[in-house]
Formats: C-alpha cells, structure tokens, sequence
C-alpha cells in the first residue's frame, strides 16, 4: 500500500479528538448512515476499504482550529449513480490524485482532507483519501448531514465558489474545472461524471484552515462517531420507539408498518405512507434521494434541512430511502442538527429547494444533542 506525504501534520493538541483507527470504522459508518437522512450512498463498501486503508496506520483527526491557519483543506468524496457507485467503488489513488490535483490548480499544498458531507458514503470516502495521502483529517464537513448536490453547503451558503473542482474517473482520466461558479457547479459535474462513466473520485474546495474554523460544520466527524455508538449499542430487539430515541438523543415521529410508496418522478419527490402502530395516525414522508419531511395527520414534524432517520426496528438497521418496502416495519426519528442553517440557506436547502411548499417552523428538539455526553474516543 503506497501512502504519499503530501503536508506535515500539526502537533496534537490536549483537546484533538482521538485517530481515526481501523476499530472505529463501523461507528462511523453507522453514524454517516444515519447522518445521510436517508441518502448519501451505500456506506458498507467504502467501509471495508476504509479498514483496509487503515491496517497500517490510523489517521490523524484535528479540529480546523487545531491546525496552523493557513494550512489548504482540499475537500474530497466520490460522486455518481448510485447504482454505479454500489458496482464500483473508485481507487484509493484516485482520491489521492483528484486531492493533489486540485491543490495544485490552486496553487498550494493540501496539508489536511476535509469531508464534503458527513452523510452517507462520502464520511467514509474522505477518510480514505486522508489514509492514502497520509494527511489528517479535519474534524468537520461543509453539509452537517448529506445533500444531493454540491452548492448545497455552508460554503455556498457563504459566498464561496467550489473551484478549482477535480474528477477523476477509473484509468486515471481526470477533468480540472479550474473556475466555476456555485450555480454552475453542479451542472458541469454532472456533464463530466456522465462522461467518465457514470462515477468519479472528486476534490473540490481548497480552503484555509482559518475560513473552515470560522464557518464549517465543526466536530462532525466526532459526532458521526458517537452516534454511530449510540447505534452500535442500543438494544436490538424489545425496545420502544422512545428508548431508540432517548439512545440516540433524537425526537421519535412515528412508528409503523408502511402501506403504499409512491415513486419520485426525475425531480418530483414521492412519498411513503403508513399508520403508526402506537396512534393510529397516518404518516406522510416526502422523499427523492433523502427524506424531505414527515407529516402526522397532517402537520409537519420535520423538514429538511433537519435530519430525518427511518430504521428497520428489528436490528436497529437504518434505511435509506430507496431501501423501503410496502410492508415493512420502521421507526422514524428526527435527529439532532450539527448546526444551524441561517434563514438565508432556506431557498437551497429547505424545503423549496426540492418543490414542497416551504415547512412551518417545527422548533427545537425537546432532547438537543449534547456533544459532551457523545463518545468521541476509543481504545486503538
């Protein structure tokens, strides 16, 4: 296994969370899955290479703070079909070279990788990317969950064009997009990824340390892994809809067994409907790729940008929202956000943003997420 030195890593500091180790791969897959809002990508395959990357040597996780202020963090993840994506899985390599791609385009020198969305397979993929590089990894991300398209981020949000943006697809083809803007990002990366087949290693966002400090979802990653310990640890069988919810310090929306799913249509949203066991209420959840909002007779109870988690109660299993099925059983959870999204995002990231008519305020969760209380640390 072939690891380059791309930056040196700062000095650890008392606070810095603990590496990222082999060991701890299956929580932060569990927590990136539910992180996703049911979307994201199929963590599982990226998780076995992300163990294999992590056989030799664990990978270092810093806050953006922790690190020298002008250290570049070049944002790294795996974008396409998710069908191809499930077959096909990019190289390690790959990542290594959109990263060093992408910092050179710019000018610079990677010296950290930063996740795009702490949701779903991309969690995953960036630390495959820091593993292969031998770089650390930021302790945050640009979403705070997973999103379907690349300006819907905290950068955008702040005025930040994504360029220089790299893909490279298998062979090594690689496409530099050295300026673009935040609305024509996602078009041109659309247009490329159809051209390299369908799936591409992508880098995009080389940014300072100091800016990702001061707007980026922080301590992501380390949330991501507590949750995911929470996950890993709730009991499988007998528990109540409310004791999951206590586990993962979430807000239960309902429980039951779903009787009809409507399909989306392109960018139409479908829906999934079913009666919670427990009330007698009918339930309502819009969805495209993540779930949009659930509604109980009729008034909403979440909404995007908020977190949205179905999962399968007999083990504990989340779904994502093209793993439903007429007939089956979930429990439906609103998780705590990773930060908050000022008023301005909600044209690209609320409810607007995917056709639903804009949600009424659903207000806090009555258990907020207490970082302190998340495990952030293990045994190596």
């Amino acid at each position: 296994m072939t690891r380059t030195l791309a930056g040196a890593a700062p000095a650890p500091s008392p606070a810095a969370p603990a590496p990222l180790t082999a060991a701890r791969v299956p929580a932060l897959a569990a927590g990136a899955t539910l992180l996703g809002s049911g979307g994201g990508g199929e963590v599982a395959t990226g998780a076995l290479l992300l163990r294999r990357e992590l056989a030799d040597a664990p990978v270092p996780l810093f806050p953006a703070a922790a690190l020298a202020p002008d250290t570049v963090v070049v944002h790294a993840g795996l974008v396409g079909a998710p069908d191809v994506l499930a077959e096909r899985l990019a190289d390690p390599d790959d990542f290594a070279h959109a990263v060093r791609t992408a910092a050179e385009a710019a000018g610079v020198r990677a010296g950290a990788v930063g996740v795009i969305e702490i949701g779903g397979l991309n969690a995953v993929v960036a630390a495959v990317a820091a593993a292969r590089l031998g770089l650390p990894l930021v302790d945050g991300d640009l979403m705070g969950r997973a999103f379907p398209r690349i300006d819907q981020t905290v950068a955008a949000v702040h005025g930040v064009d994504p360029a220089p943006l790299v893909l490279v697809g298998p062979g090594g083809d690689t496409v530099v997009v050295r300026e673009c803007s935040r609305r024509s990002a996602e078009r041109l990366l659309r247009a490329n990824v159809l051209a390299l087949g369908g799936a591409a290693a992508l880098a995009v966002h080389p940014l300072p340390a100091s800016r990702l400090a001061a707007s980026g979802v922080r301590d992501s990653v380390s949330a991501c892994l507590g949750l995911g310990d929470r996950l890993l640890t709730a009991p499988d069988t007998g528990g109540t809809p409310e004791s999951l919810a206590d586990a993962l310090g979430a807000e239960p929306l309902a429980a039951g067994r779903v009787e009809e799913i409507v399909p989306r249509q392109d960018l139409t949203p479908g829906w999934a409907t079913l009666t919670d066991g427990r009330t007698g209420a009918v339930v309502r959840v819009d969805l495209l790729d993540e779930y949009l909002a659930v509604t109980v007779d009729g008034v909403t109870r979440a909404a995007t940008p908020q977190i949205i988690a179905a999962v399968d109660p007999s083990g504990r299993r989340p779904l994502r929202a093209d793993q439903l099925r007429t007939g089956g059983h979930l429990i439906l959870l609103r998780l705590p956000a990773l930060h908050d999204w000022p008023p301005a995002a909600e044209p690209l990231v609320g409810p607007t943003a995917f056709g639903l008519d804009p949600a009424p305020p659903t207000g806090p969760l009555t258990r907020p997420f207490d970082r302190g209380t998340v495990p952030t640390r293990s045994p190596s």
